[in-house]
């Protein structure tokens, strides 16, 4: 196949988060005013616990997003008998944000990398989350001008999160292109797989945790390093 557009996945395919996740929280653990009192790697420990509670009720749409980040502060500082409201969680999360951002660093090799695919290809990302907070995670890492203004298609934008098939539409809209000239790049079997592959678009799966491979006509490789998607191409 001839493409003509690469569209990404944003968290844990262009940005990881751990490289900069556990550090910018424990370092927000120790500068917060909710949070700064405890041991932070204890307190690390039941909120870690609560984040696998809470992201599962997020992923089953329980939850929003917002109450998904916040409920995790409020239920592990509620484990030492410390109660705090909404606002105060959503405080500590704001300083979380501008803590991580402080971490972030784009690999010198991922730079290469869209700076060599940029010669032949249109680059676009598809990704959930609250757009602002995206679009900080790729000026932190410095490369956002790799993706033109419209070429960012963000759930909280549009009004749908992935694997809906609208949200590859409104990418195929941008660019103006069929099915047949792109190829989708992510990590999440669901959101990166079988959702553009529900619309026609190709992909790249990025197992690092060596899930099991489900089966998917439009799966046209699998990798362990994004680096390794140019002999897909």
């Amino acid at each position: 196949m001839s493409y003509k557009v690469i569209l990404f996945d944003l968290d844990d395919t262009l940005i990881h988060f751990e490289d900069y996740w556990k550090v910018s929280l424990l370092e927000t653990f120790r500068q917060h005013h909710s949070t700064k009192e405890y041991d932070v790697d204890l307190l690390f420990d039941v909120y870690w616990r609560q984040n696998g509670v809470f992201e599962e009720m997020y992923h089953k749409q329980v939850i929003t997003l917002q109450q998904f980040r916040n409920y995790r502060l409020i239920h592990a500082l509620a484990e030492f008998n410390k109660e705090i409201n909404e606002a105060i969680a959503n405080d500590f999360n704001n300083l979380h944000k501008e803590v991580s951002k402080t971490f972030m660093k784009a690999n010198p090799n991922l730079v290469e990398l869209l700076l060599d695919l940029q010669q032949n290809y249109l680059l676009g990302i598809v990704t959930n989350g609250i757009a602002n907070w995206q679009y900080d995670k790729l000026e932190a890492m410095g490369i956002r001008s790799f993706f033109p203004t419209g070429s960012i298609i963000i759930s909280d934008e549009i009004g749908f999160e992935k694997p809906s098939p609208e949200i590859y539409y409104k990418a195929l809209e941008y660019f103006q292109s069929s099915p047949d000239d792109v190829v989708y790049i992510g990590d999440s079997w669901k959101n990166d797989i079988e959702g553009p592959g529900n619309v026609g678009i190709r992909s790249i799966w990025l197992n690092k945790k060596n899930e099991e491979n489900q089966g998917n006509s439009k799966l046209i490789g699998v990798i362990k390093d994004i680096l390794e998607i140019k002999e897909y191409l």
